[in-house]
């Protein structure tokens, strides 16, 4: 998977999502609700950010990072339009993590963030690294 290091922009949405996540996080619903925030760039440099939303139901939960793509179409913009997403998840004991952490979308919002906008920069961690890699390559195997 071929990936780029990050922008001067991409740093500047890690510390919004950041700030986001440890502002939201909530330890006292669901033992630790919205543990991840996930942030996207729209073409004109707007950030939108979406929460995870558990729910006693598992399959009823949302991911992150469809929260934020909804919330930039709720606002008018279009698939294209959404550049770039990253994804923070908040340290939690049980994951050995001291503080927060950037994290790679899960499967099925690998396929959501593809399905927007192939093209999209997402931003993970590779080998220790935050870096920049197309939502596509995050679906090595994809068909259609």
């Amino acid at each position: 998977m071929e990936s780029a290091p990050l922008t001067d922009e991409d740093t500047a949405l890690i510390d919004t999502v950041t700030e986001t996540n440890l502002d939201t996080f909530d330890p006292e619903f669901f033992d630790g609700a919205h543990i991840v925030t996930a942030g996207i760039r729209t073409s004109d440099g707007e950030i939108y950010e979406g929460v995870s939303l558990p729910a006693s139901i598992g399959r009823t939960s949302m991911c992150a990072e469809p929260v934020a793509v909804g919330s930039a179409i709720t606002d008018g913009y279009t698939h294209d339009e959404i550049q770039t997403c990253v994804a923070v998840a908040y340290p939690m004991d049980s994951h050995d993590a001291t503080e927060v952490r950037v994290v790679p979308p899960c499967g099925p919002c690998r396929e959501l963030l593809a399905d927007y906008n192939d093209a999209m920069r997402v931003i993970v961690p590779i080998d220790g690294d935050n870096r920049v890699v197309d939502a596509i390559d995050l679906l090595p195997t994809r068909t259609w």
